[in-house]
C-alpha cells in the first residue's frame, strides 16, 4: 500500500498567558491508501488536536507531518489553504453548511475556489454525486429544509467534489440518532471499499470502530496504543 500521512514526532503546544498547554506529544504514525483508521479518545485527548494537524488545519509547534510525500509541517496559510483545496476533504459534526445557499451551491463551493473550474461539468458531477447519496431532488433546497442526516449526507457530497486524497471525518455521527449515524457509517464504508476513498474518523463512539481498518487511542496528547482490526464490518453488514 502507498503511505498517504505519516507524522514523525508531531507536538502541539497552545500558549494560553502564562501556561502551556501541550495538547499533542510526539506522535508518529502512517496511514496509507485506501485505509480507514478511527482516532478515538476522551474530551481533551488531542484527538481533534491530531486531525487538525492531519487536515492542515493548523501547523505543528514541532515535528514533521508528510502528506503524499511532500513536508507540509511548515508551510504558510496561502499554501496550506491551496492543499485543503485540492487534497482534503472535511466532514464536521455541525455540518458547516450556508445557511443562505441551497444543497447544490453548497456542493460546489469549494471548487468556486478553483479559477480554472468548469461550473457547469462542476455542476453536473455534484448532481451525480447527490443522486449517489440518494438526495438529488433536494438539490435546490436550503440546509434549513433537509433533516440532520439529510445535511449529513451534503457535508459528504461537498467534501468529495474535488476529489481528496483523503477525507477527515469529526464526530459525523455525533448531533444524529442511532439509525441515522449508521446510516452515515454506512455512507462513508461504501466510499471506501468500492471507491477506495481514504478516510480517517474521528469519534468519541466506540461502536464506529467496529467498520474501520485500524483504531488509534489518543489520550493525554500521546498515542497510547494502536489496534488492527481482526474483523472489520463492510457496509452490507450495517443494519438498514
Amino acid at each position: 500500500m502507498n503511505e498517504i500521512v505519516r507524522t514523525e514526532n508531531l507536538t502541539k503546544t497552545y500558549h494560553l498567558g502564562e501556561t502551556d498547554v501541550n495538547a499533542l506529544k510526539n506522535v508518529s504514525l502512517s496511514i496509507n491508501k485506501g485505509e480507514l483508521v478511527s482516532i478515538i479518545g476522551p474530551s481533551g485527548s488531542g484527538k481533534s488536536t491530531l486531525m487538525h494537524l492531519l487536515g492542515c488545519l493548523d501547523t505543528p509547534t514541532s515535528g514533521k507531518y508528510f502528506l503524499e510525500g511532500e513536508d507540509v509541517s511548515k508551510l504558510n496559510d496561502t499554501r496550506l489553504a491551496n492543499i485543503r483545496n485540492k487534497k482534503i476533504g472535511f466532514v464536521f459534526q455541525t455540518f458547516n453548511l450556508l445557511p443562505h445557499l441551497t444543497v447544490l451551491d453548497n456542493v460546489i463551493l469549494p471548487v468556486i475556489y478553483n479559477a480554472k473550474s468548469n461550473l457547469r461539468e462542476t455542476e453536473r458531477k455534484a448532481m451525480k454525486l447527490l443522486e449517489n447519496a440518494g438526495i438529488k431532488e433536494r438539490a435546490k433546497h436550503l440546509p434549513a429544509q433537509l433533516s440532520g442526516g439529510e445535511r449529513q449526507r451534503v457535508a459528504i457530497v461537498r467534501a468529495l467534489i474535488n476529489d481528496p486524497l483523503i477525507v477527515f471525518a469529526d464526530e459525523p455521527t455525533g448531533n444524529l440518532d442511532s439509525k441515522t449515524g449508521l446510516e452515515i457509517i454506512k455512507i462513508l464504508k461504501e466510499l471506501n471499499e468500492e471507491k477506495g476513498v481514504t478516510e480517517i474518523i474521528v469519534t468519541h463512539d466506540i461502536s464506529i470502530t467496529q467498520f474501520t481498518h485500524r483504531i488509534i487511542h489518543i489520550k493525554d496528547g500521546f498515542i497510547e496504543k494502536e489496534i488492527e482490526n481482526s474483523h472489520v464490518a463492510n457496509a452490507e453488514e450495517i443494519k438498514k
